[in-house]
């Protein structure tokens, strides 16, 4: 080490010299082994000038797309603006991926089949055609919300308001004793006690004595009064068998209801006839009637609606 200290100089050259010797010999030997590894790389095969045939198919398929390019489908949203979401109590709802109905029972495919701003609270009582249904009321009918000329039944915009039974009742008390004088007492009217004839009317009231059968039966060794008297409502065509001495009661119905397409009022009796503007053709039966509900039917078609009470 202190030769290398102090001959400092002559040792880079001695290092130098056997790193350029080395290399000489490499170099000698990678020229002396070239004619071996050139014999061994030559395979004394002739080369394949063949050209490989192109992948048709592909090159077609190319050809077509050139002749019909793809086309952008239609879709909500765009490439750089997602579609609305909307919040509802705290959760973000895709309206248009089968989510949450936002305004049920109307479908959010509904409200966007309409192009209907489902993002508006009170869209299910707006009516965008001016027809006087509202969107709820045209998509529980099936009808176009944007086009006034397909409208619901005019029979939906009916309410029921008011109950009104009017108790009438009877009593057949009997003949004069000539089978053809008949003893009517009208219990609801003041009407006085009246002896009539088949084919009369009964003061106060719309019967008519339509036929009368003696009749009697046997009761505790006794004979019986059950004689019949048959009336039938002139309005309605419903008869009523009246038996001797009984009273029977017939309360007439009536309704008062409320039609929402012009907020008129009505009042109408069991069995009585009707038409709904602006559909004044089409006539309507009311057959009947409770507290809760009334029962319609379409006299042209045969159809029987249910009328529900209002809220």
């Amino acid at each position: 080490m202190d030769w290398i200290k102090k001959h400092y100089e002559r040792a880079i050259l001695a290092a130098v010299a056997f790193a350029l010797i080395a290399s000489s010999g490499w170099l000698s030997w990678q020229a002396l082994s070239f004619p071996e590894n050139f014999t061994e790389r030559n395979s004394g095969k002739k080369p394949d000038n063949t050209i490989a045939l192109p992948d048709l198919q592909s090159v077609e398929s190319a050809a077509q797309l050139a002749v019909n390019p793809h086309t952008w489908s239609p879709h909500d949203g765009s490439l750089l603006v997602s579609r609305p979401y909307v919040l509802k109590e705290g959760k973000l709802i895709d309206p248009l991926e089968r989510g949450e109905n936002l305004h049920p029972p109307i479908t959010n495919a509904w409200l966007q089949k309409y192009a209907l701003d489902y993002g508006d609270v009170g869209v299910r009582e707006q009516d965008p055609d001016k027809d006087r249904f509202t969107n709820l009321e045209e998509f529980l009918a099936g009808t176009d919300p944007t086009n006034d000329k397909s409208v619901p039944p005019y029979h939906t915009k009916l309410r029921l308001t008011k109950f009104d039974p009017v108790p009438f009742r009877l009593k057949f008390g009997g003949d004069s004793g000539d089978g053809e004088t008949f003893i009517i007492n009208a219990k609801d009217t003041k009407a006085r006690t009246q002896f009539l004839k088949l084919g009369d009317m009964i003061e106060g009231a719309p019967y008519k004595l339509l036929s009368y059968e003696k009749k009697t039966v046997e009761k505790n060794d006794m004979e019986v009064n059950v004689s019949e008297l048959t009336i039938q409502n002139t309005e309605t065509h419903r008869k009523i068998v009246l038996v001797y001495n009984q009273e029977a009661d017939d309360p007439t119905s009536f309704g008062e209801f409320l039609y929402l397409y012009d907020n008129s009022t009505h009042r109408w009796k069991k069995d009585d006839e009707f038409s709904l503007t602006p559909d004044n053709d089409r006539k309507y039966k009311l057959i009947d009637i409770s507290s809760q509900e009334a029962q319609i039917k379409d006299l042209k078609s045969g159809q029987e609606f249910k009328i529900g009470k209002a809220e």
